[in-house]
C-alpha cells in the first residue's frame, strides 16, 4: 500500500498505561475525594471493557447501586473524580513511570521523515496523551503529530469507527492508505470500521483477545539491539527480523 497516514491508539500502545497508570490514577482519585473504590488489576481489565474513563466510573457506581447511591454518585461526581484522575495520571506521565513502548519513538521518527501524517486518536484526555508524548519522545516529536484527537471528540467511542472516520474527514484521507496502531479489538474494530488497515501490538491487558481481523499482529514493534517483537500474524511478506519497521508495510 502506499501509505498516507499513520494514526495511533493511546493507551496500551504508547505505552502501557493502564495497569500502573490510569488504574492507579482511579484509585487515588476515589480515595482522596473520600469514596470506598478501588480496583484491583483484575478487576480494572473488566472496566476496560467499557470504552471512555467517564464510562467506566458510571458503569461501575451502576454495579454497585448499595455502596454508590445513583443521587449521590451523579454525572457532575463523576466529572469531578475524572479531571482529578486526569491531573494525577499527568503526574505520573512527566515522573517517567510510564516508560514508552518498544519501538513506538523509532516508528514515529521513520513515519516523519517518509512524510507521512501522524494522529492520535484515543478516549484519553487531551492533556494525558500531551503530558505522556512530550516526556516519552519530547516536544519536537509531539509537534510532528498533525492533531491530537481525544476524549469525547465523537460521541461514539470505540468499537465504532467514528474517531478515525473524524480524522479521514477533515484531513482528507484515503481509508486504504492508512495505517492505524492498536492494542485492542474494541480498537481493531474502530478502525476497520473506517476501512483503514490495522497494525495490533498486544500490551498487558488484551493478550488474550480476538485480533482475527487485524493485518499485523505482534507482541511490540520491538528495537534493534533492544528488546525484540514476535510477529504472530502478518497479510504482508514482513522480515521476521524481531523489529517492525514502517517501511517494510509500504509498496
Amino acid at each position: 500500500m502506499k501509505l498516507q497516514a499513520l494514526l495511533f491508539d493511546c493507551d496500551g500502545v504508547l505505552a502501557e498505561t493502564e495497569r500502573d497508570g490510569h488504574r492507579v490514577a482511579y484509585n487515588q482519585a476515589m480515595k482522596e475525594m473520600g469514596i470506598n473504590g478501588e480496583w484491583s488489576v483484575e478487576e480494572y481489565a473488566e472496566m476496560l471493557l467499557t470504552a471512555g474513563g467517564k464510562e467506566r466510573l458510571k458503569y461501575y457506581f451502576n454495579k454497585y447501586p448499595s455502596r454508590f447511591p445513583p443521587e449521590k454518585h451523579t454525572g457532575e461526581l463523576i466529572q469531578e473524580i475524572y479531571l482529578k484522575k486526569t491531573e494525577i495520571f499527568k503526574s505520573l506521565a512527566n515522573s517517567g513511570a510510564l516508560p514508552p513502548r518498544p519501538g513506538i519513538a523509532r516508528v514515529i521518527r521513520e513515519a516523519h521523515e517518509m512524510g507521512l501524517l501522524l494522529f492520535v486518536c484515543s478516549t484519553s484526555h487531551r492533556e494525558s496523551v500531551e503530558a505522556l508524548l512530550s516526556r516519552n519522545y519530547g516536544e519536537e516529536c509531539l509537534a510532528w503529530f498533525s492533531k491530537l484527537y481525544c476524549g469525547d471528540i465523537v460521541t461514539k467511542k470505540k468499537p465504532a469507527p467514528d474517531i478515525y472516520l473524524l480524522a479521514k474527514d477533515e484531513f482528507k484521507l484515503e481509508p486504504e492508505r492508512c495505517l492505524v496502531i492498536e492494542d485492542s479489538r474494541n480498537g481493531l474494530l474502530a478502525a476497520k470500521g473506517a476501512g483503514m488497515k490495522c497494525l495490533v501490538t498486544l500490551s498487558v491487558y488484551t493478550v488474550d483477545e480476538d485480533f482475527s481481523e487485524a493485518d499485523l499482529v505482534t507482541t511490540s514493534l520491538g528495537d534493534p539491539g533492544g528488546e525484540q517483537s514476535r510477529i504472530i500474524k502478518s497479510v504482508w511478506p514482513v522480515p521476521d527480523r524481531g523489529y517492525i519497521k514502517i517501511s517494510d508495510l509500504v509498496s
